[in-house]
């Protein structure tokens, strides 16, 4: 049996609870640390989740040989250089979207990732969502014609 993915979450904002839960009960993965720049926050996310690492900075997630993946869940303007730190420390990243904040920042993400030999995900919540895969399938059968652009509203 391989030992489980060790995952820290950094973030610990309101869809850090959403994300947490994709590791509960999956035998491949281990929620391992929390960090945020929000002491108390992270302490309470680590209470809440039975999380025994808690950081507030990132730096000393990366620095810890324990943790395999970082999943950021931080604002948007820091994707693109918390992922290039990732990759020069050998971690695998999970990264919520957008990705980044322009197409140069993401081929950046993207190239680091490569040289580095890590795994980058990018998550994206529609992948799945019913009415996005039904257009999907549509577009593929030819049902729609040629698509130009998509807007797309969810409440």
């Amino acid at each position: 049996m391989t030992k489980p993915i060790r995952v820290a979450i950094v973030g610990c904002g309101r869809i850090a609870d959403l994300h947490q839960l994709g590791y509960r009960d999956y035998p491949d993965a281990e929620l391992a640390a929390v960090c945020d720049t929000n002491k108390a926050t992270a302490k309470k996310r680590a209470k809440e989740w039975g999380v025994a690492k808690v950081y507030t900075n990132y730096q000393q997630v990366l620095e810890d040989k324990e943790i395999d993946v970082v999943e950021l869940l931080t604002p948007h303007h820091l994707h693109c250089p918390m992922t290039l730190e990732a990759c020069a420390a050998g971690k695998h990243i999970s990264v919520q979207k957008p990705m980044a904040l322009s197409a140069s920042e993401a081929d950046q993400m993207i190239g680091a990732a490569q040289r580095a030999g890590v795994i980058l995900r990018v998550y994206e919540n529609f992948v799945y969502y019913a009415p996005a895969v039904k257009a999907k399938q549509m577009i593929e059968a030819g049902e729609i014609g040629e698509v130009r652009a998509v807007r797309m509203h969810v409440s």
